[in-house]
Formats: C-alpha cells, structure tokens, sequence
C-alpha cells in the first residue's frame, strides 16, 4: 500500500510548520485583549442591529422579535396559572364530593402540584407539534 494521499501530505507538512506559531500567538496577552475585543464589538454590532431591526418593524405596525419574546413568556406564564388553578379547582370538587367526616384539612392530596407564583420560572420549551405529511 501506498502512503497517506497527495492532499493529506501537503496538510501534514503545512500543520507541522504553523502549529508552533499559531500555539505561540494564541498564549499571548495581546491575543487574549484582542479576542475580549472583538467579542464586545461583535456584540455592540448585534445589539445595534437589533435595535435598528426592532425599529423598522414598529414603524410598519409589526411585531419585533422581542415582542414575541415577550409574549412568549406571558403565554407561558398565563398557562402555568391555568394549571395550577385546575389542580387547585379540582382538589376543591373532590373535597366537596367526599363527606364531613373524611375532610382533613390539614392533609394535601399526593399528587396535586404546588401553587407558585405564575412569573416565577421561564418558559417550557415549546412542544413537537404533529408533522406535516411530505409535499403538504
């Protein structure tokens, strides 16, 4: 058999020659700065965009991406709130249903959820909705 081919060879030789280098100018302190640099640049550039972005859809009447962001988390917490208040309405019925005698209202039924404020977590990821068949 033969070696490794042409193109692998020529990447060999090429990695053996700039490792050593690249390897020095990444352990430099400058390297480091530049790199801290850039990254808040970059992120100034994002966020200005997005502002900039945010703005031309409001002046055409539309949604930006941080209102449905927003709206997301109302959604999601408008959904927690009707959970809870389900257990909640549930566990009501049954202790309505069962007779004086049974009622202790100091022992809460196993499987209800706690009740917790309805801002007080992020949102669920959104759930798999059924798939489309091909070509639809």
């Amino acid at each position: 058999m033969t070696g490794p081919p042409l193109w692998r060879q020529a990447y060999d030789a090429a990695e053996r020659r700039v490792t050593p280098h690249a390897d020095r100018l990444v352990r430099t302190p400058s390297f480091a700065v530049g790199t801290a640099v850039l990254r808040r640049a970059q992120a100034l550039a994002r966020s200005s965009a997005e502002g900039v972005t945010a703005r031309a859809w409001h002046l055409l009447n539309l949604p930006a991406g941080s209102d449905v962001s927003r709206l997301r988390n109302q959604i999601g917490a408008l959904d927690r709130e009707v959970r809870r208040l389900t257990v909640q309405l549930e566990l009501e019925r049954r202790r309505s249903a069962r007779s004086p005698a049974d009622h202790h209202p100091d022992v809460e039924e196993p499987h209800a959820e706690p009740a917790g404020p309805a801002d007080g977590a992020g949102p669920r990821p959104p759930r798999r909705g059924a798939q489309r068949p091909a070509g639809a």
